[in-house]
């Protein structure tokens, strides 16, 4: 997977693996932030979110939910 970083544009290759060790908090802050919009939506009747329903779409996820410096450009 390719991350970038939205202010020094610095490129980062890495394994799924690796990205999860090196950004817990903002994969942890995504989720949450997932969650709760899920949860919100009036149509929505699941109350249980797993994280597998988070990385099945991991990079408009993380992109959209995460407070981060740096996005996934390429999976």
């Amino acid at each position: 997977m390719i991350l970038k970083n939205k202010r020094t544009r610095k490129t980062l290759n890495m394994t799924l693996s690796e990205f999860k060790i090196h950004f817990a908090k903002e994969i942890k802050t995504a989720f949450e932030s997932y969650k709760q919009t899920e949860l919100a939506k009036p149509y929505f009747k699941i109350k249980n979110i797993d994280e597998n329903d988070f990385y099945f779409d991991l990079q408009w996820n993380f992109n959209h939910h995460a407070c981060s410096n740096w996005y996934i450009e390429k999976i």
